[in-house]
This record gives C-alpha cells, sequence and structure tokens, in this order.
C-alpha cells in the first residue's frame, strides 16, 4: 500500500492529522463518552452510530462496519487512492513528501504548484470584479436568479473589457512571464505585446475534484464568437479528464450524479437543491470522465440537452458508462429545452419528478427504438424487432431480459419464443452464455479452507478467534504488553489467518522497539482484516484492565495450543507399543499437557 514513501514518512503524516479534525470536516461530531459520533457519510442512516476515537486515531461504524484511520477515511469520503490521499494529508500538515530525482519531473511538479497559484489568484481577480459596483457580469447573473452566496461558492467572476488588466495583475503579483503564458490566460501578439485572453466574459472558474482552481470558462455577454470559451489545456487542466462541478457535487452525500453539458444547467440545478450535478465541461463524455463519474456515484443520471445534439451525446455517453459496468439511467427533458430552463420555469419538483422517472439503460434504448420504427408496416415491424434483440442480447440479467421480451412481444401480438429465439442468436454468436445455462454445483461444505472458515460473521467467530484478535488489539493498546507474548506464543500458534496478518506486523514492530498504535496496525492491514480490526477495537476493547485481558487471551491461544499437541500424540501413539523408544517420551507429554490444560480450567 505504501508504495514508493517510505513507512516512516507516512506515519509522520498520518500523526500530524488529527483524525476527529479531519472527519470533522465532512461528518458533524459529538462528543459521547471516550468518543465522537455523528451519522455515518457511508451509508443511510437516522441515527449516529459513526465513532471517531480521538486516542485510538480510528473510526469505526457499527452500522455499515466500515473503519480505518485518518488515510483510509480519506479515501473512502473523496474516492481518493492511497497516494493521493497521502499527498492530500501531508498538504495539510505541510509535510513535503519526497520527490523524485529526475530534473524535468522535479520542474514540472513546481510549475503544476505554481500554475494552481496563479488559477487561485486569478479566480479572485475575476470575482472581486463582479462583487465591486455594478456591472454587467453581476447583471448577467442576476437575471439568472443566482444569489449573492451561490456566486460565491461556484467563485463566478468577471473578466473585464480591458486588453491586459489581467496580465499587468499577475505580473504585480510575482508571476513569472513564463508561468503566465504556461497557463493559457495571457497570449502573446504579432508584435510582443501581451493580451488578456478573457474579456467581458462572465467567468467560471473550473476546480478539479479535490478543489484545486485549475482552468476556467468564460461566456460572452454580446454576440461575440465563441460563445463560451476555455482555457487551453495544460499540465493541470485537461477537458477530457475533469467534471465542472465535482468538487462540490461529491459532497451532496447523494449515491448518485446527474451529468448535464453546461456551467448554468449545473449551478442552476445547486441554486434549486439538486446539489449532486456535475458538467462535462462542454465535451462529450469521454472514458477518463466515466471513470471519475463511478468513482464519486453508484449511478449516473444522463440529463443532456434535448436537442439532437444532446441526444447522439446521451448516446455516446451512456454506452460509455455502461461498458465500465456503470449503473446508467436517462433523464429527458421535456419541450426540447435544457435543464437550467426548464429548472427555473418549472421549479425543483419538477425536475426532481423527472429524477425519479429517470429511464434505466435498456428502457430508454428500446424507447428510441420505439420513436423512431415504422410499426404500421411488416418491413417495419421486422426491423424494429431484430434491433430489439440487438439490445436485449447485451443486458447481462436474465430477469430484466425476460422482462423486456415479454412487454415487447405483448404490444406486437408476437410469440415470446421468436424473439427469445433472435437474442440467443445474437448470445451465442458473440461467444457469451445463452439462454440455457446450468446453476452453480451447491456448496455442501467440502474443501473448506479454515481461513475461509474464519471469514464468517461476528455471531460465527469461535471464542479462540476473539480471543486472538483481542490480543494484539491489546498489545496495540499498551505495547510493554509483548513481553507477556514473546517466547509464549509466536505468529505461527495464530488460527485465524486475519489475526496471523496482524501479527506479523505487530510482532515485527514490538521486536524492533518501536512503538506502535491501533491506527498504525490499521495501515499496516489489507481491506477485509482492517475492517475487523477496526472492529475489535471498538467494540471489544471495551475491557477495563488491558493486561489482565491480555492474559485471558493467552490462556485461550495456549490451551488450543495443547489441544492441538494433544491430538497430534493421539495419532503418533497410535498403533505404538509400550516397548517402542519413544512411546514413554510422548506419553509423558501426553499426562503433561493434561495436567496443564487443568490447571488452566479445561
Amino acid at each position: 500500500m505504501a508504495g514508493i514513501y517510505p513507512d516512516e514518512v507516512i506515519e509522520e503524516i498520518r500523526n500530524a492529522n488529527d483524525i476527529v479534525q479531519v472527519v470533522s470536516e465532512y461528518v458533524k461530531l459529538t462528543p459521547k463518552g471516550s468518543n465522537q459520533w455523528g451519522i455515518c457519510p457511508f451509508h443511510n442512516e437516522k441515527t449516529p452510530s459513526f465513532s471517531v476515537s480521538q486516542t485510538k486515531q480510528i473510526y469505526y461504524c457499527f452500522g455499515c462496519g466500515k473503519g480505518g484511520n485518518v488515510l483510509h477515511f480519506l479515501m473512502e469520503i473523496e474516492r481518493l487512492g492511497f497516494a493521493d490521499a497521502l499527498k492530500r494529508l501531508a498538504d495539510k500538515a505541510n509535510i513535503l513528501l519526497p520527490e523524485g530525482t529526475d530534473e524535468k519531473d522535479i520542474k514540472k511538479e513546481k510549475q503544476k504548484k505554481e500554475l494552481v497559484r496563479l488559477n487561485t489568484e486569478t479566480a479572485r481577480f475575476f470575482h472581486k470584479n463582479i462583487t465591486e459596483g455594478t456591472n454587467t457580469g453581476m447583471d448577467f447573473f442576476l437575471k439568472r436568479g443566482l444569489t449573492p452566496e451561490l456566486i460565491r461558492r461556484f467563485g463566478l467572476g468577471y473578466a473585464v473589457d480591458d486588453w491586459d488588466k489581467l496580465d499587468k495583475h499577475l505580473l504585480s503579483l510575482g508571476f513569472t512571464r513564463e508561468i503566465i503564458l504556461l497557463s493559457g490566460l495571457v497570449k502573446k501578439n504579432k508584435n510582443g505585446g501581451y493580451y488578456d485572453v478573457f474579456r467581458n466574459r462572465v467567468m467560471f472558474p473550473i476546480f478539479d475534484a479535490k478543489g484545486d482552481t485549475i482552468a476556467f470558462g468564460g461566456r460572452v455577454l454580446d454576440d461575440s464568437v465563441p460563445k463560451y470559451l476555455n482555457s487551453p489545456e495544460n499540465i493541470v487542466f485537461s477537458k477530457s479528464r475533469n467534471l465542472y462541478g465535482l468538487n462540490i457535487a461529491k459532497k451532496s452525500g447523494k449515491k448518485e450524479l446527474v451529468i448535464v453539458e453546461g456551467y448554468m444547467d449545473v449551478i442552476s440545478l445547486h441554486q434549486f437543491g439538486i446539489t449532486n450535478a456535475v458538467a462535462s465541461l462542454g465535451t462529450s463524455l469521454t472514458e477518463l470522465q466515466g471513470r471519475l463519474l463511478k468513482r464519486y456515484s453508484d449511478e449516473v443520471i444522463i440529463a443532456y440537452d434535448a436537442d439532437t445534439a444532446g441526444q447522439s451525446a446521451t448516446l455516446r455517453g451512456m454506452e460509455i458508462l455502461d461498458s465500465m459496468k456503470c449503473q446508467v439511467r436517462i433523464l429527458r427533458v421535456p419541450s426540447s429545452k435544457d435543464p437550467d430552463e426548464f429548472i427555473r420555469e418549472r421549479g425543483r419538483q419538477e425536475f426532481v419528478n423527472l429524477i425519479k422517472n429517470a429511464k434505466k439503460l435498456t428502457d430508454y434504448k428500446i424507447s428510441l427504438l420505439y420513436k423512431d420504427a415504422d410499426l404500421e408496416s411488416t418491413d417495419g415491424k421486422i426491423d424494429f424487432l431484430n434491433k430489439a434483440a440487438d439490445v436485449l442480447a447485451k443486458v447481462d440479467n436474465l430477469v430484466e431480459r425476460e422482462m423486456f421480451i415479454k412487454k415487447i412481444c405483448k404490444e406486437q401480438y408476437l410469440n415470446n419464443e421468436a424473439l427469445r429465439g433472435e437474442i440467443d442468436k445474437r448470445i451465442q454468436a458473440s461467444g457469451k452464455q445463452g439462454r440455457t445455462y446450468k446453476p452453480a454445483v451447491a456448496d455442501k461444505g467440502l474443501g473448506k479452507s479454515t481461513s475461509a472458515q474464519n471469514r464468517g460473521s461476528n455471531s460465527q467467530m469461535t471464542g479462540l478467534i476473539k480471543a486472538e484478535r483481542i490480543l494484539i488489539a491489546a498489545i496495540c493498546i499498551e505495547n510493554e504488553l509483548f513481553s507477556k507474548v514473546k517466547g509464549t506464543i509466536d505468529q505461527e500458534d495464530f488460527s485465524d489467518f486475519i489475526a496471523k496478518e496482524a501479527a506479523q506486523f505487530v510482532f515485527k514492530k514490538a521486536a524492533g522497539g518501536n512503538e506502535f498504535a491501533p491506527a498504525d496496525l490499521l495501515s499496516g492491514l489489507e481491506e477485509e482484516a482492517r475492517m475487523a480490526f477496526a472492529k475489535v477495537f471498538e467494540i471489544d476493547c471495551d475491557f477495563e484492565k488491558v493486561d489482565k485481558a491480555c492474559d485471558d487471551c493467552i490462556n485461550v491461544i495456549e490451551r488450543n495450543k495443547c489441544e492441538i499437541r494433544e491430538r497430534e500424540i493421539i495419532e503418533m501413539l497410535d498403533g505404538k507399543k509400550p516397548a517402542d523408544k519413544d512411546f514413554d517420551v510422548l506419553k509423558d507429554e501426553y499426562l503433561l499437557l493434561i495436567k496443564k490444560n487443568k490447571k488452566g480450567g479445561n
């Protein structure tokens, strides 16, 4: 997981970011007992079951079971990879991550940071223009019904009708000519002078998913062309890799994202409380944008304009998302309006109704076939049914496919088997499994591994597994307890694969004399083991005396060791005779084990 960063750097960054402070940026926490509590951001609930421990520096949800340390929380809430989450926390703590040694890479990283800083200052400059006095930029937004609060939230601004006002401003802040030109906000003319690219336009800052200002979009206030103009692409901005409004929409708390075409579509939807709206920056949806949508949502609702271009973009977008196995629904705005016009004319509830009635992918495709079909003629009906078979052959869900077959055949007075046969032909031609399939062989418990048995729920957890996990947790809470284990129990004595994985980490740390905490353990575990131990720390570690709990767990593990050895000896003695030379040795060991077990309370 750590990748290119040393463990000590990761530990420094994690320790520098208090989990309560970080979580509080996303969840309203209330102190209760020794922990902080709030509504879980990872599943829907009404009663707070999300716990954050400042002493252990971990979080755990008693409802959905998610848990981990501050890094895991940021990865989960922001849908980030490990490296990106680590960089984000490093920035918060003003810790410099080790950089590569390649001079080109170092220069590029410095340029990226400087460009983001320049864009941030430019956004402030444009926003200040719109808020100082009356101007045509502010009039434009007010006529659209935008509130001052929404204008602030999206950082909206105005580029005045002046040739080089921005250029002079950036130079006055100390930015170099090289970085100003690299931003694309200023260009050099043929006479050697410099001019602002955006003039007399209302400005829309474009932020990446983590909230950095990476570019701008500008809309004219007269009949000039182009109507909309974006910053040119550079090392921090790519239209195909970003979504307008995602930095705000990802905090909506909703599991779906509504994707629209334009800046004003997004802003108007947010104005009316549809805060999970994003836009594809004036381009057709790309595969990279599709991955971004899938990362931040469970379902995507496409709400492109109702015109011909919008419908074509919808078809391309839904094919991209479907290929990624993303749940897709299509929202059709009536009367050939765009979402901005519709919601301002009809209101929030009407748009919410459109969202509720958005069609699933297959339903939408079939509805388009109906729209374009000539069902009055035989040839037209055959063409429609063949195209419907093409669509349904791509539907993996057998129940969904069957429902559409019955619906279409009933409406077209066709025998179900005829359409089903055409679909099966296409499925078999594609090499996929057709209508006839064999159910999986029922699991009768044969060949189950110990690790598979240990993956059960808490109710299935044996006393031994619980003892093994609590022992590891106790040592994390009080490191000096390792002295009780050292020389008595080793990693191979753990029967539970999760406890064994944790023991490898803890024993290595403890043997090296290093201090460690619950948050450190969770960093070193894979997801399944991490979730299990987050639960142990929050549920099972409620004992008052940690050393007593540690002794109890050691006794349980040692009794298990004795029982295993007893069974081994019985198997070894089977068939042996008293005259055999090792018979007495094994017999004495067996009697000693029985005596030891009785003394331990067995």
